[in-house]
Order: structure tokens, then sequence, then C-alpha cells
């Protein structure tokens, strides 16, 4: 049965993509424009440098297409583009994805080509449909990682189901956008959290677990969130196991537990990857990059309205659902409610000391403070505060389907609820256009 829902899984990504990317008439307004451009570049020159022009196929692709919910531009632009035009173009010209190394894109071209050779032309295009690639394995992973902690098998498919049929996914798994790694890194790092779990679970699997924090970082940086809630899932059942002990032991059980040294490895070592990251783009920097939002105070007021900005926000995906559709509207409220009554109602009912409090208590805690530390981290480092948007925190989603998934599954007739939501979401992103 698992190899069968694992199956429908993966067409159901599949037939996402195939049947939404054809009604994308343009551009989408989360930096597709950007993204279109450094995947066109991987062939020649792999990797994008800070204050490099954007080059002439993004900037004919934008100028022919548009951007969804902003607009066109005049025609001539696409029929006879000048390079005065470059004026007009975001940024003056510049690209703003200089910040991510070359991994999504260049795995994202590879994908691609043997669309190109079965007639997918443009190269877009064939970047778009291979996001189905990346949504087919977080959700298989995500089933995995809920049949591993005994969730029935119709609630792990109808929340994988839910997870492809989810807003997140059509904005990031349908575009050309580096979010398409987020679900799976999500997915990733909860599966490594299970298998960590698994009796006799030996250092081979510490250190994939490591493995899994470096990739998954290195995609993008929004995605260490999934590292540091799979680590203080480890951390909370390593500090619970040692509080077990007698008072005096309490401390060395818990500093030599090798849950706690997994954990603060696997942190260390994706901080350090983002670190020489850095270090590579400074180094080959053309000039100072572009500048893209807009600053404002980092006040007492904004660092609380992050608290709240991915908890249960990752529903919205990119823009706000009102100015989508009523499909749109149904998809998020329904996500919204699983957020919630999941994380939450798993935190009220899971047993002290379980692997389902560590689990919901790591989901809780992770989603509210990862926005104003990364809001802090960003006014620290760039020198301005930008308000952060909340699909910055969708690699936290498969956590909080998790225990969605642990909940539901103690019930017969939230059992039933998980596949209803699940189809009722995914045939809502069949019926959006744009």
């Amino acid at each position: 049965m698992d190899t069968t829902i694992c199956l429908l899984l993966v067409v159901a990504a599949m037939v996402l993509a195939v049947w939404q990317v054809p009604k994308h008439t343009a551009v989408s307004p989360i930096d597709e424009y950007v993204y279109i451009d450094y995947l066109a570049k991987v062939p020649t020159q792999f990797v994008v440098q800070r204050g490099e022009d954007t080059g002439q196929y993004a900037r004919l692709y934008l100028s022919c297409h548009g951007v969804r919910a902003i607009g066109l531009y005049p025609q001539s632009m696409c029929t006879d583009w000048q390079p005065s035009d470059v004026d007009r173009m975001p940024q003056a010209g510049k690209t703003t994805a200089d910040i991510y190394t070359p991994l999504y894109f260049a795995a994202t071209w590879l994908m691609a080509q043997p669309l190109r050779l079965v007639g997918v032309e443009d190269l877009t295009t064939a970047g778009r449909l291979a996001g189905w690639t990346w949504l087919a394995a977080a959700a298989v992973l995500l089933y995995l990682s809920l049949r591993r902690l005994r969730v029935h098998p119709v609630v792990a498919g109808g929340l994988g189901l839910l997870l492809v049929g989810s807003l997140p996914a059509y904005w990031s798994n349908t575009y050309v956008s580096t979010d398409a790694t987020a679900l799976l890194a999500g997915s990733l790092m909860l599966f490594g959290v299970t298998m960590l779990l698994r009796p006799g679970a030996g250092r081979g699997a510490r250190w994939l677990f490591v493995l899994f924090a470096l990739l998954v970082t290195l995609a993008k940086m929004q995605n260490l969130m999934a590292v540091v809630a799979a680590a203080m899932v480890l951390v909370i059942l390593a500090a619970g196991a040692a509080f077990r002990r007698e008072r005096g032991r309490r401390l060395h059980t818990f500093v030599r537990d090798h849950r706690v040294h997994t954990a603060v490895l696997a942190f260390l070592v994706a901080l350090a990857g983002q670190a020489a990251w850095l270090v590579i783009r400074n180094a080959i920097a053309l000039e100072s990059g572009a500048y893209e939002g807009a600053p404002s105070p980092l006040t007492a007021t904004a660092l609380l309205r992050e608290t709240f900005k991915f908890f249960p926000g990752v529903s919205v995906g990119a823009l706000d659902p009102e100015d989508v559709g009523v499909a749109a509207i149904v998809a998020s409220t329904v996500m919204t409610w699983v957020i919630v009554a999941g994380v939450l109602g798993l935190l009220a009912v899971a047993r002290r000391g379980s692997t389902d409090e560590a689990l919901a208590l790591s989901s809780f805690v992770v989603a509210l403070l990862a926005a104003p530390f990364l809001a802090l981290a960003s006014t620290v480092l760039s020198g301005y505060y930008v308000d952060l948007v909340a699909r910055y925190g969708m690699s936290l989603l498969p956590f909080f389907l998790a225990c969605a998934g642990v909940l539901f599954t103690r019930s017969i007739w939230t059992r039933s609820l998980a596949p209803a939501v699940g189809v009722l979401s995914y045939g809502a992103m069949l019926s959006l256009t744009g």
C-alpha cells in the first residue's frame, strides 16, 4: 500500500505541473525573472555574480510576458528591444539572484534537458515543468516520514496530497523558483529525524542527517529553519531522557547524548556551508549588489509582527489569496486549519517526554522565533530591515503537517478528514488560472 500511495503522490505532483505550467502566461512576481536568468546562464558560467547584468534571454522573456499581478511592458520592448530599455528592468537590469548557490539552478537545468529533447523548446517552460520533481520528492519523503511516526497510511497519503495541492507548492513548483527546494528541505530534514529515531540508528544515519542539513541550507539559506526544527526535536528528546536520570547526572547525560552531538553538528555544518558561500560570493563579486525591498525601522512592533509571520502564514503562498481567486482562498483556509489544529492540538494531547511532544514543541517554537531572528540577522548583516514574507518559512510546512498527521491518526473520523482536505485543496490548485 505504501508503494502505491507514493506513486500516486508522484503522479499528482506531475499532473499539477503539466496542467498548470501551460497556463502561466506571465512571469511570477516572486523574483522569477532573475531566476530565469540564472537558469539560462548555468551551461555558460554556472554561477551569477553580485552586480552582474541580467542576460538578453531573461530580459526579452520579461519584456514579452510581463509580470503576473503587476502588468505588461510596452509591446515595443518585446518586438524591438533597445539597450535603453534596461532602465525599465527591475533593479536597472542587475541580478539579485547572486545570493544563491548554483545548486538549485544546476539541478533544475539538468532535469529540464530531457524535456527539451522531447519537444519542450523553451528553457523557461522546461524549467517550470521540472519543478514537479522537487515537489514529488517532498511529498514522498513526507509520506515516508509520517509512516515512520506510525501515522495511518490514509492520513499520511491525504496530507501528502495536501502538500502537493497547496498554494506554496503551486507558486514554488510550477514556476522557476528557489522556493522549490523549501518543501523538499522540510521533508528531508523530517525524514532525517525519523531515521535517527529508529532503533539501531548508527553513525551512518547521523552523518546522513548532517549531510542533509548542509545540502538544504546550501540550496537556500531560509531552509536553515528546517534544520533547526529537526535539530530541536533531537535536543528536546535528549533533554527529556536526561531529566529522567537522577539529579546529579542530568547535565552529564544530556551533554554526552549522541542526539545532542548530531543536532549541534548539523546546525554548525549548515552555518559553515552558508559562510563558505558568502566568502565565495564576495570574492567573485563584480560590484555592490542591486538593492531589493523597502527598508523600514526594526521596532518592537515589527518584531512582534514577525513572530506570527510563519505560523500559520505559510499557508498563503506568494500572494494574498484574495488577489488570486476563490480557489486560492479555499486552499489557504484549509491549510491554515490543518496547521493550527495539528500543531496546537498535538502539543495539547501529546504525552510528556514523547516524540510527539518534541515534534509539536519544536515546530511551534521554531515557527514563532525563526522570523524575528531572521529579521534581526538580516538587519545586522545588511544594515537595514525589510519586512519578511511568509513564504520564507515554507520549509517548516512538512513539520506542521507531521504534527497534524500524528494527531489525526488518533481518531477514526479525523483519519477520513485528511484525504478529504487533500483532495479539496488539490482540486482547488488545478482550477487556478494565470
